[in-house]
């Protein structure tokens, strides 16, 4: 039987570091700073054009996440089928494009919705879903670690893009914000695909013998797997949960008597622990049990919610926001690695895309819910004590996984001198 992985010829330690920079850029140029992290930057110059309320000014946020939701699965497919590279590299390319066609919009609520499904379709591959697939090919005893640091490549997008869009959109206007971030995006990412590289030959052929004989559980077998569908339950209601807040976390500083300087500081706060959180996420999963890592963090993210609804001390309120970001940041490292863990890396890219699409409907499904909720009842109270119960759920289903498939003895594990 041949081996599991081809390793590259020569893959040192500038390899490894290679694959890891590539990943961080990336993901900084990739759908969710670029385009998620920005939208707010537009809804006031669209809705003030347009005449349109801020709802329907932000509909672009909540359109291009089902895209990108109900697109995963098939993404995850073709990068086990044509290589990640290759995928990435063209989603890349019409993801800047679409974004670029983000200028044209004229008022129409139908083109404005349309083009943002469709750039969330083909952001599915430039977000955590492609960038985050190379690496456990690379890493084994250090793969937490390494998605920790890749992460903190989103972590700045999400700093640095918004500040982009807004000197653009003051400066140029936000038509001309939109081509610039487009056209970025696709320079940036196709930098990215030139530093990543994969350790199966590029040939189709041999790919899929490849696969074939790679460590792992094949992909009708995973279908029908409880543990799947567990991991899938569980960012789901993550998501829901955190994810929820973003759009909102403003608006309830307001509503307790906060001013907007306040309220920014919050979501600062928000980032923060989002940062700290992928980077401690990736040391711990690599030495204490996932799931028991990812109970703690879901709890720390329900108890954040909970004072968020249950305090107006404003120091209390900041530390509510840090704990919410931190479960956020633990999240996203998360996904990768209990699909490697519970199922290896035979129908890796399948199972990815989708255990990430439930964190894609989550990230609809919360925040549209959360505004519908409020909308109806004027009050977040009810709501900010379900969410944190739909984490404790998430952190029993995640203890229900159980042991990891079997140790990971991946013929793929980076070398001793590299200390993977």
């Amino acid at each position: 039987m041949q081996p599991a992985l081809q390793p590259a010829p020569l893959a040192g330690r500038w390899t490894y570091g290679a694959v890891i920079l590539g990943a961080a850029l990336g993901m900084l140029a990739g759908y969710a700073p670029l385009f998620n992290a920005t939208a707010g930057v537009f809804v006031q110059p669209l809705a003030t054009e347009f005449g349109w309320g801020r709802s329907e000014a932000s509909l672009s946020y909540a359109a291009s996440m089902f895209g990108l939701a109900v697109v995963s699965p098939l993404v995850g497919a073709m990068m086990d089928r044509y290589g990640i590279r290759k995928v990435i590299a063209v989603s890349a390319l019409i993801f800047g494009l679409a974004t670029a066609c983000m200028a044209m919009q004229n008022g129409s609520r139908a083109l404005w919705v349309s083009l943002s499904v469709v750039v969330g379709v083909f952001g599915a591959a430039t977000s955590v879903l492609g960038y985050l697939a190379v690496l456990p090919q690379w890493f084994d005893r250090r793969l937490g670690l390494a998605l920790g640091i890749a992460m903190c490549g989103l972590g700045a997008g999400t700093v640095l893009m918004p500040a982009t869009a807004q000197y653009l959109v003051t400066g140029y206007g936000w038509r001309t914000a939109y081509v610039a971030l487009g056209i970025g995006s696709i320079v940036l990412s196709l930098l990215a695909c030139a530093l990543l590289r994969e350790r199966h030959t590029p040939g189709a052929g041999q790919r899929k013998s490849q696969l074939a004989h790679a460590e792992g559980v094949p992909l009708r077998q995973a279908l029908r797997s409880y543990r799947l569908w567990a991991i899938w339950g569980v960012f789901v209601l993550g998501s829901s949960a955190t994810l929820s807040l973003g759009p909102h976390l403003p608006a309830m500083f307001a509503d307790k008597g906060f001013n907007p300087a306040d309220a920014a500081r919050s979501a600062s706060m928000v980032g923060v622990g989002l940062l700290i959180g992928r980077i401690l996420t990736g040391i711990l999963i690599d030495r204490i049990h996932a799931p028991f890592v990812a109970c703690v963090f879901f709890i720390g993210g329900a108890a954040g919610i909970y004072l968020l609804g249950s305090s107006n001390d404003y120091q209390v309120l900041l530390v509510a926001a840090t704990l919410i970001g931190l479960t956020i940041g633990a999240e996203g490292d998360l996904i990768s690695f209990l699909v490697r863990s519970y199922f290896g890396l035979r129908s890796f890219g399948a199972l990815f895309g989708i255990a990430f699409s439930g964190y894609g409907f989550g990230a609809v499904i919360g925040p549209i819910g959360l505004g519908g909720w409020f909308d109806r009842h004027g009050s977040y109270h009810e709501p900010l004590l379900v969410l944190p119960c739909m984490l404790l759920v998430a952190g029993v289903l995640t203890l229900s996984l159980g042991r990891y498939r079997r140790a990971s003895a991946q013929a793929g594990s980076m070398p001793e001198v590299a200390g993977a």
